[in-house]
């Protein structure tokens, strides 16, 4: 074993480190120094170095940790890459911005077959930014060469002040004498590996970089040493730093007030509400920008650098000097997070807006806003606006979901960028609800995670090429539950999916969907050029939750003039060929045992299948254990939860023991197919099982709920059920029977009075809207029983149809407040019918003031009448309402509300069982 010296064995004795991280960051704590030390030992998954820049087209071709062959003995990181002739091809392992100095020095053991391989240090420039990447443009300066080839040899570099002077004044002959170069920070340490061409393969171990002074850090600042305070204000004295950045000449910082996009348009972005979780965890899961809740600090700004996401944020009230040298990935302000921007506010908005513009030029950025409604009014004065897709549990069908998008947005001017959100979990109350009744009941807390509907919500997006995709996250990834588990790894799924196909939808325009027959599909199309992604996307399910058509075939009825395309089945993350036919004047593609959604690409260029393997190859192996692991929770829960319903007599129904066997069966063939490399079987087995597994899962559910002839499953409401957890709602079996329920406790909730409407019974509002009116009245006729019901009406006063949704939202009826005592089961009942409500979203909204918005259940098409049933649990003594609100045109009657509680009676007695007692 090599002799390492003291310092390397001191480093060594704390052993492995959580979560298989064995990075250590340790600032000095001793006289207010802020010097810290950063080492790596390079052993464990996943690898972190990552080709950068080159003049040789580098591409690499393997990247992975070897267990046992480090400098050590032990693990180390390897990369291998092919180069053609050139004379760089730099490697970089991101660090956080660090103030360069002279004290500042890295070091990194390295062996090759090949020598000249150098070690150096990337800079950035934050005030000059790159027109083409949009980063601050970066320079490396190196240090030791590597010159023995066949063994390790440490290579470092320090004092690297007197170098950077000589960088700025080269690239200050290069820009320019106005070019500001002031504020230069670290951000990686770098190995130039280019040694010739041919391939070239690297060893990397034990990096560690000391006399770290973090950029941005006010507080560290304050309290270094006053060895440190005479080595940065030396630096400031040799021009590398200013000290104060905001009287920088605004001119100098840019030539041009044209503001850059607000997403790159290299890729779909795909964009997660930060929650605390470490961004390096996000972007292994395939994010590549968060969306931050207040203000960017210091702190997530290192991070972001280091990691490489970006990042959109609220704005500052005021520009601060201290974050200045760290906006690099700032992309743009967001605006709309916390409030809802309404018509009330544009106004407001746009007056925010002007503010922003006059921000000093460092901290110009484009302005996102997401507005509920009047997008093409905030679009007037944004750089980019986002579509707030309907929530999962509306039950919008795709082609409602595509018209809902385009009734929004169809008026907003090509030049702004459109992102989507949607929704990445349950509503936060409905989880809250259920955690409340498990801890009550002792029941499990947690189901399995609705992530189908997820994914064909986004792919119903992707039919409009959006610029970006905005997950909205109540809750952290990282809290170790179930839920957050299953959620992070459909996350990844589907951002595998986007990011496979980005190359060819980011760019791509939408086109009228092809028709589709054999099984409840849906087909979007987007074009690029001659060639086309269809998107295939399944209608069958109930609400949120999806079937496969497993065991089907579907057709795509295609135009004649593409008889002689390619096509290529992306779903299993290679580049299948499907052929396609023609037969008696009818071009068609079939598709055998379609996934909930599936990926087809039709080209004239049948070269085009290299290109969509190379992709596809980037994403198989996560997409694989993704899969897999979703695939085996679903199986796992809808085994034990038939078990345990039958066995508790929740449920009468025969255990449906073949599509168990079956999805437990495909799910362990698909385990052996991973663990022999083989993703593409993987994949297929896995969505297989998955697709048995669901519709397994959906049959018990079924079963735990009896319906009457007035009752739709689409509008029933009930908690566990609504968020997966199938064991709870065997629990909740008894309750949706009629026994054990109290009196009606809203006093006219029968309706048949005229006097019901008023200031202490119901009471009614409406929006102030120029554009709509809406009324209410008490009939006589036409009721669903007793003497009288109410009628809610709403229309547009212009030529154009209300919208959907918050747009489309004009009236709310609410019923008598109930007081509720803690702990206790309501069950809220209402007979509905609607006329009209042709527009997507719209319709009669019932819902709850304890459940709230989110939790309620959108009744439309209801042309004969239908009885909605809403469970909610209490947790508190507070009062209740029922809630109506009226979403577009149309009408809705309601009739026999009533809001219960559930007061069962006492247990029978059991029988007394005599015993004689011996003499």
């Amino acid at each position: 074993m090599p002799n390492h010296g003291p310092n390397h064995s001191a480093i060594r004795r704390p052993g492995r480190y959580l979560a298989g991280l064995l990075v250590v960051l340790i600032l000095g704590l001793g006289n207010g120094s802020a010097w810290g030390e950063f080492y790596d030992r390079l052993d464990a998954y996943p690898p972190r170095w990552s080709l950068d820049t080159s003049d040789c087209d580098a591409r690499l071709t393997e990247q992975r940790v070897l267990p046992a062959s480090g400098f050590d003995g032990e693990g180390c990181e390897t990369i291998t890459f092919h180069a053609g002739l050139g004379s760089e091809a730099v490697i970089v392992y991101p660090i956080e911005p660090v103030h360069a100095i002279d004290d500042l020095n890295a070091g990194v053991y390295v062996l090759s077959a090949r020598p000249g391989a150098r070690v150096g240090l990337r800079l950035r420039f934050p005030y000059v930014r790159d027109p083409e990447t949009r980063r601050p443009i970066s320079a490396v300066i190196y240090g030791a060469t590597y010159e023995r080839p066949g063994k390790f040899q440490r290579l470092g570099i320090g004092k690297i002040e007197s170098d950077l002077r000589i960088c700025i004044a080269k690239l200050h002959r290069q820009l320019g004498s106005e070019a500001n170069l002031a504020d230069p920070y670290v951000d990686a340490v770098a190995i130039n590996a280019y040694s010739g061409a041919g391939l070239t393969t690297l060893r990397l171990d034990e990096l560690s970089i000391e006399g770290m002074v973090s950029v941005g850090d006010l507080e560290q600042s304050q309290n270094r040493s006053s060895e440190q305070t005479r080595t940065v204000t030396r630096s400031m004295a040799n021009g590398l730093f200013v000290p104060s950045p905001l009287q920088t000449n605004r001119e100098s910082q840019s030539e041009s007030n044209e503001l850059p996009s607000a997403f790159p348009k290299s890729s779909i972005i795909r964009i997660i509400e930060h929650r605390g979780e470490p961004l390096a965890w996000l972007r292994s899961l395939g994010f590549n920008a968060v969306l931050l809740s207040h203000p960017p600090t210091a702190e997530i700004l290192r991070e972001a650098i280091r990691t490489g996401m970006l990042v959109y944020s609220p704005p500052p009230m005021a520009p601060d000097p201290e974050l200045q040298t760290l906006l690099d990935p700032v992309m743009a302000w967001y605006l709309g997070g916390g409030v809802a921007l309404d018509q009330e506010r544009i106004a407001q908005t746009d007056q925010t807006v002007t503010r922003l513009r006059g921000f000093p030029t460092i901290w110009q950025r484009p302005i996102v806003i997401a507005p509920v409604e009047a997008m093409n009014r905030y679009a007037s004065f944004a750089d980019a606006v986002v579509y707030d897709a309907a929530l999962r549990s509306r039950g919008l069908s795709s082609d409602e979901q595509v018209k809902s998008y385009w009734n929004s947005c169809s008026r907003i001017a090509d030049r702004i960028d459109i992102a989507v959100s949607v929704e990445s979990s349950a509503p936060i109350g409905l989880s809250q609800m259920n955690d409340a009744i498990a801890a009550n009941s002792g029941a499990p807390s947690e189901g399995v995670f609705r992530w189908h509907s997820l994914l064909i919500q986004v792919f119903q997006l992707l039919e409009h090429s959006p610029s970006a995709i905005v997950f909205h996250s109540p809750a952290p990834l990282t809290s170790g539950t179930s839920n957050a588990h299953q959620r992070s790894l459909a996350l990844s799924y589907l951002n595998g999916m986007v990011a496979m196909m980005s190359p060819w939808m980011a760019w791509g325009e939408r086109a009228t969907p092809y028709t589709v027959t054999g099984s409840a599909y849906h087909c979007g199309v987007l074009k690029s050029g001659s060639t086309q992604v269809l998107m295939l996307t399944s209608d069958a399910g109930v609400r949120d939750q999806i079937l496969a058509g497993d065991g089907t075939t579907v057709e795509i009825n295609l135009p004649p003039a593409m008889a002689g395309f390619t096509a290529w089945r992306m779903t299993d993350f290679t580049a299948e060929r499907l052929p396609i036919r023609t037969a008696g004047g009818t071009t068609r593609l079939q598709v055998v045992s379609p996934d909930i959604a599936e990926v087809i690409v039709l080209s004239a260029d049948a070269r085009l299948g290299t290109q969509l393997e190379q992709s596809a190859r980037q994403f198989a192996n996560r997409a694989a254990s993704d899969r897999w692991q979703l695939s085996g929770d679903q199986a796992r829960h809808a085994q034990t939860d038939w078990q345990n319903a039958v066995s508790s007599g929740a449920s009468e129904a025969l255990m449906p023991v073949g599509l168990l066997n079956a999805a437990m069966d495909s799910h362990a063939r698909a385990e052996d197919a991973y663990r022999a490399g083989d993703f593409h079987n993987t994949l297929r087995l896995a969505r297989r099982a998955d697709a048995w597994a669901t519709r397994a899962n959906i049959q018990l559910g079924q079963s735990l709920v009896p319906l009457e002839a007035v009752d739709d499953v689409r509008y029933q409401s009930i908690p566990p059920l609504d968020e997966g957890n199938l064991a709870l709602q065997a629990l909740w079996r008894p309750l949706m029977l009629d026994r054990g329920w109290s009196n009606n406790l809203i006093a006219l909730g029968g309706l048949d009075q005229p006097n019901a409407l008023g200031p202490e019974n119901w009471t009614y509002g409406k929006r102030n809207l120029d554009r709509a009116e809406s009324d209410i009245v008490w009939i006589s006729r036409g009721y669903f029983s007793g003497s009288g019901a109410m009628r809610l009406t709403a229309a547009s006063t212009t030529s154009e149809p209300l919208g959907g949704g918050y747009a489309g939202t004009i009236a709310m009826l609410s019923s008598p407040s109930v007081r509720i005592a803690p702990k206790q089961v309501i069950r809220i009942d209402v007979m509905v019918r609607t006329v009209g409500f042709s527009q997507p979203h719209q319709g009669l909204l019932v819902y709850d003031s304890l459940g709230g918005q989110e939790l309620g259940v959108l009744v439309h098409h209801a042309d004969s009448w239908k009885r909605v049933r809403l469970y909610r649990y209490n947790t508190s003594q507070q009062d209740i309402r029922a809630m109506f609100e009226i979403i577009g045109d149309g009408e809705a009657i309601i009739d026999e509300v009533s809001i219960r509680v559930w007061e069962p009676g006492p247990l029978a007695a059991l029988p007394e069982i005599g015993r004689t007692v011996p003499q």
